[in-house]
């Protein structure tokens, strides 16, 4: 890649950085509110954490308003949030999380590899362009252990776009995928497969994945 193809790439990579996070800004108060733990993402979270020692390290990547963090930490777990949005982290610590919380990009984690036993990623890898899903996944897998384990959800379909939707008047950016090409990301980064669920969640689809390491 040229000089200058790499300058032009890292300027759209910080535009759309930029501008997801100040649309979580804004909504960051009204999300805490409406936001709750539905039935299948508590079943889907106890099969995850089930796969991971008492006590052991997670990574919440995209932790949000921290209503899943405190959910795990209720559980026992050592539990670390990232999201880009300030406003959220501030929702998160309002919430009165024990774990760290850090404004960070999923693309660029820093944290040593073999940082965690496991990774939350719940409805995050759908907000970055399908071009940088790659790299984020060959960034969870860099900072888990070998063996460790990947809760992974995304919304079912084709195509990405920023729109607005029913939850909230601000565009937010969405990249859908179908099962086999997500089955095909978490391969390529170095995960094998150990669960997929779909459920509906609204007028969407979602589709869940439990996978972990590659030995």
């Amino acid at each position: 890649m040229s000089e200058f193809c790499a300058s032009h790439h890292r300027r759209r990579e910080n535009m759309h950085r930029h501008r997801l996070e100040t649309a979580y800004d804004r909504i960051a108060q009204e999300y805490a509110e409406r936001n709750h733990m539905v039935p299948p993402l508590i079943q889907m979270g106890s099969r995850f954490l089930s796969r991971l020692r008492p006590g052991t390290r997670v990574l919440d990547v995209g932790c949000g308003d921290g209503l899943h963090m405190a959910w795990m930490e209720a559980q026992g777990f050592q539990v670390t949030g990232i999201d880009l949005s300030t406003g959220m982290l501030a929702q998160a610590r309002a919430r009165g999380v024990q774990g760290k919380l850090v404004q960070m990009d999923m693309c660029h984690l820093a944290f040593p590899p073999a940082s965690f036993e496991g990774i939350w990623c719940c409805a995050s890898l759908l907000h970055l362009p399908k071009a940088q899903a790659p790299m984020a996944l060959d960034q969870l897998h860099r900072v888990l252990v070998p063996r460790g384990m990947l809760y992974l959800s995304i919304q079912e379909g084709e195509g990405e776009q920023w729109e607005v939707t029913r939850f909230a008047e601000v565009e937010r950016f969405f990249a859908r995928y179908t099962s086999q090409e997500a089955k095909a990301l978490l391969s390529q980064a170095g995960f094998s497969l150990d669960e997929c669920h779909r459920d509906e969640a609204g007028p969407r689809q979602w589709i869940s994945f439990l996978a972990k390491v590659a030995e």
